[in-house]
């Protein structure tokens, strides 16, 4: 986990509601809860966290769950504890055994075609 006071993280705790925009140049990790959009560089969805609202980075770990809509642009990682339900866009994907998606799933990048 990150340092207290670390420039350029956001740590929200377990427990924790916020609610709101949320841009971190670094690193997000979040135990608690968040209603609203979160973008960061990193983002570490923790097994008690969870986003109801719009999620962006470049490497998105998801143990917790995410609500709405989540854009990784690097890669994707949903734990076998992860739940992620509504649009996914993402360049590359992991999902361990008991991790759960629902939704439209799209790659970023070239065509299959």
């Amino acid at each position: 986990m990150a340092e207290n006071n670390q420039p350029g993280c956001l740590v929200v705790g377990e427990g924790v509601v916020l609610k709101g925009s949320f841009d971190v140049p670094d690193i997000a990790f979040i135990s608690g809860k968040i209603e609203g959009d979160l973008s960061a560089k990193q983002i570490v969805i923790e097994r008690t966290g969870a986003v109801f609202g719009r999620v962006s980075g470049e490497v998105v770990d998801v143990r917790g769950e995410v609500l709405e809509y989540l854009t990784a642009t690097q890669s994707l990682t949903i734990r076998a504890t992860g739940k992620v339900h509504g649009a996914i866009r993402y360049s590359e994907i992991e999902i361990e055994k008991g991790g759960l998606i629902h939704g439209d799933l799209n790659i970023i990048g070239p065509s299959l075609d």
